[in-house]
């Protein structure tokens, strides 16, 4: 007697993000699809690039036998979304396509689709973008939004600006914020003595690392004695030439400023773990995970004030500060250094941001779109 396969829709993951090694993109993604990838799932996983996947991630990948498509690597990310990549989908017989860089193909494909948004740059914070990506998504997100059935939202600040953004697609809008999770360390060693401030952030003006730097660099001099240092953990990025080579010459370090450059999972979350206060000062963010790694080893925060971070600090605890006043970075970080005892005030409760919640809310979404699909068939 023959068993009877039930059939594993396929969703195509556009997995460029984990191309790039350890970004905010790659984390939600990765974290996400290691809940979503199970023997007992619903759907079938395809992983599809214009560039290899970063070897960080390919033990998993590995392990699960997940497919991954990487077509002619050389070409651009729009030309391969627009032009490549809707020829594999049909070849492989994808029934879903899950976009989670924001963009969709500009002509809507023969399947649901669904894309996550992390901000709305363009319109809130187009000088913290390149002219290129600035452009893409200008003319490209209207289209995306139109094209999808379904739009992720990193937090209810994205979900209120795509709304007044294009009011029409409102519905489509579903708020799915990320998780957070405690990570095995193995190695518990960290060669920096003594008491840090720990800030993380991919060099670019959007990101604001240049004002916290001044911040400190200010206190010093005000006060020699101050003995917290400041270590940053970033990656190169763009905009930022001079501040770059200043960090990568070593020669802020005798103002006690430490940088470590691509810093391995182990190693940040020692930093995480072992920090004082940890600092962002972000100008404009779609949700801010590190903010939840950080509480998540109950540090106090100070971070700055845009709406998104509202959701997820605690007043009396926390403190929000104007991005680019150096003055108040500064005075921020000697009200919680000069506290009895920089400790949360309130345990952080983190069973309500977590990575199955994150995953368990995307499932539903496509297995939603799956059963419209078939109840359209019959």
């Amino acid at each position: 007697m023959q068993m009877e396969v039930k059939y594993k829709p396929r969703i195509a993951v556009d997995a460029r993000p984990l191309a790039y090694g350890l970004t905010g993109n790659s984390r939600y993604l990765f974290e996400a699809l290691k809940y979503l990838i199970r023997k007992d799932s619903h759907f079938e996983y395809y992983l599809y690039s214009n560039k290899e996947i970063h070897p960080m991630f390919m033990d998993f990948i590995k392990l699960n036998n997940v497919t991954v498509v990487v077509p002619m690597k050389t070409i651009p990310g729009v030309i391969w979304l627009n032009f490549v990549l809707p020829y594999y989908l049909h070849r492989d017989r994808i029934d879903m396509l899950w976009g989670t860089l924001q963009l969709l193909p500009y002509f809507k494909l023969p399947m649901p689709e669904f894309v996550n948004y992390h901000d709305l740059n363009f319109r809130s914070a187009p000088e913290t973008m390149t002219r290129a990506n600035f452009i893409q998504h200008k003319l490209l997100s209207p289209k995306t939004l139109r094209n999808a059935d379904t739009v992720f939202c990193l937090s209810k600040n994205t979900k209120k600006e795509i709304a007044e953004f294009r009011p029409e697609y409102a519905k489509k809008l579903k708020v799915i914020y990320p998780g957070v999770s405690k990570k095995v360390i193995s190695n518990n060693e960290l060669a920096i003595e003594g008491k840090f401030l720990f800030t993380i952030g991919t060099l670019e003006p959007r990101k604001n690392i240049s004002t916290v730097i001044e911040a400190y660099l200010d206190l010093k001099k005000e006060k020699p004695d101050f003995d917290y240092k400041l270590v940053i953990a970033s990656r190169r990025g763009w905009g930022q030439e001079e501040l770059t080579a200043k960090l990568l010459s070593g020669e802020l370090e005798k103002e006690g400023i430490v940088f470590l450059e691509n810093p391995n999972d182990n190693l940040l979350n020692l930093l995480y773990q072992k920090c004082s206060v940890f600092l962002f000062p972000s100008i404009h963010e779609g949700f801010g995970l590190p903010l939840l790694e950080a509480m998540l080893e109950q540090k106090v925060c100070i971070a700055s004030d845009i709406p998104v971070f509202r959701e997820i600090l605690e007043s009396g605890t926390d403190i929000l500060v104007n991005p680019l006043a150096t003055s108040e970075w500064k005075e921020a970080i000697l009200t919680i250094t000069n506290r009895d005892s920089i400790k949360r005030r309130r345990i952080w409760d983190e069973k309500q941001w977590t990575w199955l919640a994150t995953a368990s809310q995307i499932e539903e979404s496509f297995l939603i779109e799956w059963h419209k699909r078939l109840g359209s068939s019959v």
